[in-house]
């Protein structure tokens, strides 16, 4: 977001923006480590992280902030401009909060195929209000979605940028051993739909506020 913008911001909209930008980054990892704790399978790009977490023995919030500096540096190259460091901020505050839920949900995980896809719904639940709290929010995006942007910038759709991405994160965290099931599938097909509902619904609260 442009420095402007900021400050053509009221008192109640910047109130406003942050606490969706703060319900977004706080609540997000939320979602995701009930997702993985389902162990039906994640999100490519969460299953990813956590993949690369176990796998070198480090904080999950150490994987987030490697992968979005590649990210980052990769967007920079295709847009052949300077990384837009901004958007590391959101990761910085993803991986810390990744952390913290990773470890207050320790115990909590999924012990039959009920509890596994009630633990999964929940987590796609909260994943959905997270994200429409956050895209809502004028506060700059993370890495990941700012490379779907720059690929877009290319002529290349949004769709066909977020299903690439997707998919190169999903082949990655398998060969890593990482969290890829149904899961993974039902996250893919199923959280854009509910991100829409979500959106439309907190877009019309803020709107009345």
């Amino acid at each position: 977001m442009h420095f402007n913008t900021f400050k053509k911001m009221t008192p109640m909209e910047w109130i406003k923006n942050l606490v969706l930008y703060t319900i977004g980054v706080g609540f997000m990892p939320l979602g995701v480590v009930l997702t993985i704790n389902a162990h039906l399978g994640a999100g490519g790009y969460d299953a990813l992280n956590f993949a690369l977490a176990d796998k070198l023995h480090i904080n999950t919030s150490l994987a987030i902030y490697s992968t979005a500096l590649l990210v980052l540096l990769l967007s920079a190259f295709i847009r052949r401009s300077y990384p837009r460091i901004e958007t590391f901020l959101s990761s910085f505050f993803l991986g810390f909060f990744t952390d913290f839920w990773k470890g207050m949900l320790l115990n909590l995980e999924g012990t039959s195929i009920r509890s596994s896809f009630l633990l999964m719904l929940a987590g796609m639940l909260v994943i959905a209000f997270a994200v429409a709290c956050y895209i809502i929010s004028v506060f700059p995006t993370n890495p990941t979605d700012d490379l779907v942007v720059a690929l877009n910038e290319k002529g290349i759709s949004l769709g066909m940028a977020k299903m690439g991405l997707d998919v190169i994160c999903v082949i990655i965290a398998f060969l890593l051993g990482g969290e890829i099931g149904v899961g993974t599938l039902i996250c893919t097909l199923g959280l854009g739909p509910i991100i829409d509902v979500f959106h439309k619904l907190v877009n019309r609260i803020v709107c009345t506020i």
